[in-house]
């Protein structure tokens, strides 16, 4: 196996065309079949950790969901390894949330959970959500968190309602305190706070990052240099497909002067340890 990507939206649903237009990706490229989506990872012995959210940017089409993520693991087990599971945050129900994330936690296609603070509009370290939390580290199961910029509602009238302080790196570094158990996967290296990513995930054992949503010659210069040195443990390969081209991107972290054992750890190592991934 070449490397495993832990950051991958489904091409099959909720694809937006606005994100595609910022990373100026071909729509004609993107393979919007379950077969095409499916070869895309076969035909570079890669495989990926699905994620179950749909963007609220996205209206209209068929909705992508943790169902919808479960059934393509199901039907392509060879091309996607696994689930990162949604959860509706803003439910009126939040015990029912945690009720539901229960469930998730036992479904053995469920690895881990992705939240997207701005576009779902919380701050992580809210209090209101500790229950979900605390399952969640009882669990054993990572949550992924969006940090940094975001390229929804990018460009638009007041960012489409998105804010991005939502996703300062900071705020994980308080939930990590706060639940040391709770192993936590911070997504992009969290530009304009790049410097915040790497001390947060420096300091807090249980902070990682990944280094999807660029290539990795376009990764900043001081993420890059921490990857490749001291996070070189907890630093995982994500790419942000159907935006970022996984071919591409390859080609491009096999440029990287990184030392063979941190390529290995970073393109696989790193996730089936954070994970519970099979060598396999």
């Amino acid at each position: 196996m070449r490397a495993i990507d832990v950051h991958v939206h489904p091409s099959t649903r909720g694809l937006d065309t606005h994100a595609c237009n910022y990373f100026r990706r071909d729509l004609s490229e993107v393979p919007q079949t379950a077969d095409g989506f499916a070869d895309a990872y076969l035909q570079h012995d890669v495989t990926a950790l699905l994620i179950g959210w749909h963007p609220s940017t996205v209206t209209e089409g068929a909705h992508n969901s943790n169902e919808h993520a479960m059934e393509l693991v199901t039907n392509y087990p060879k091309a996607f390894c696994g689930v990162l599971a949604s959860l509706d945050i803003h439910s009126t129900d939040l015990p029912g949330v945690a009720r539901y994330a229960e469930e998730l936690v036992r479904n053995p296609k469920v690895v881990g959970f992705k939240f997207h603070p701005p576009d779902q509009r919380f701050y992580p370290s809210d209090k209101r959500f500790y229950d979900i939390w605390e399952v969640l580290q009882a669990g054993g199961k990572p949550a992924m968190f969006h940090i940094g910029f975001t390229v929804l509602g990018a460009n638009t009238p007041g960012g489409s309602g998105i804010g991005l302080d939502y996703g300062r790196p900071i705020h994980l570094d308080t939930v990590a305190k706060d639940f040391p158990g709770m192993k936590i996967l911070a997504a992009h290296p969290g530009w304009p706070w790049v410097e915040e990513t790497v001390g947060v995930v420096t300091h807090k054992k249980n902070v990682h990052v990944d280094t999807s949503g660029y290539l990795a010659e376009q990764l900043p210069e001081l993420f890059q240099k921490a990857i490749g040195t001291r996070l070189q443990d907890k630093a995982l390969f994500g790419t942000d497909f159907p935006y970022v081209d996984l071919a591409k991107a390859l080609v491009s972290f096999d440029r990287m002067n990184f030392k063979d054992t941190v390529k290995e750890k970073l393109l696989l190592a790193n996730a089936r340890n954070l994970f519970g991934l099979p060598a396999e």
